[in-house]
This record gives C-alpha cells, sequence and structure tokens, in this order.
C-alpha cells in the first residue's frame, strides 16, 4: 500500500456520514439500474420480443447509464465537485419518471424511484455534504 506524503496526511480530514449515505443511495441506484435491465434480458430469453432491438438498445442505455451513476457515486467518494451536475440531473430524470407511476397503478414502482431521488437531491445540497464537494 502506497503512503500518503506527511502533508496530504495531515490536512486530510475524515469523510462526513451524509456524503457516505449519500454516495451509498447513488451506488444503489445504479444496482438497481443493473437490475432492471437484467430483468429486461431475463424477458427476452425467456418470453422472446417482438423487437429485441429496442429491448437490447434499452439494456446498452441502462447499463451505461448505470456505470455513469456508479462513477459519480466514486466521484463523491472522492470529494470531486464534478459528481454533484449529472447526479442533480440524474435525480431530476428520475423523478420525473417516476411521479407517473404513482396515478399508473404502481405507487411502489414510484416510491422506489422517487423517493431516493429526493434524498440525494437533498442530501447533495446538506451544509455538510456540500462542503465537502465543494471545495
Amino acid at each position: 500500500m502506497p503512503s500518503v506524503p506527511a502533508s496530504k496526511a495531515a490536512t486530510r480530514r475524515p469523510r462526513p456520514p451524509l456524503l457516505t449515505a449519500v454516495a451509498a443511495v447513488v451506488g444503489l441506484e445504479a444496482l438497481l439500474l443493473l437490475v432492471g435491465a437484467g430483468y429486461l434480458v431475463h424477458g427476452l430469453l425467456v418470453e422472446g420480443s417482438r423487437a429485441p432491438l429496442a429491448v437490447v438498445s434499452v439494456v446498452v442505455l441502462a447499463v451505461a447509464f448505470a456505470a455513469g451513476i456508479a462513477l459519480c457515486a466514486h466521484g463523491l467518494l472522492r470529494s470531486a465537485t464534478w459528481a454533484r451536475s449529472p447526479l442533480l440531473v440524474w435525480q431530476v430524470l428520475q423523478i420525473a419518471a417516476g411521479l407517473p407511476a404513482f396515478t399508473g397503478g404502481s405507487p411502489w414502482l414510484g416510491a422506489l424511484l422517487v423517493l431516493p431521488a429526493v434524498a440525494v437531491g437533498i442530501g447533495l445540497f446538506l451544509p455538510a455534504v456540500s462542503a465537502e464537494v465543494g471545495r
């Protein structure tokens, strides 16, 4: 394990627990995207599809978004300023996708999409997180 220079070790502060919590929820969102992609692949292989190219396209996009979101979660843990903007955009898109589920007969799906997005959106602006990531 490489050693940290003495000057950096002395200035390094512990990561705020709220930042770790926000990054963990973002990681969970990325994992859920991968689970959704796996569900689509399972449906394609087991049940077939009339539009397999569309299913494969959605799976590729879901995996790409999951990778991007996971990269942003890693960026949060490293206190990278760039990670906040794409995560905030993702949370807004996730809320926009989840709200119609409440009136469309799947309130559990709406809650699964909206609640973590609201938590992360608020968490990104909490003073402890903002001070750490905003440097």
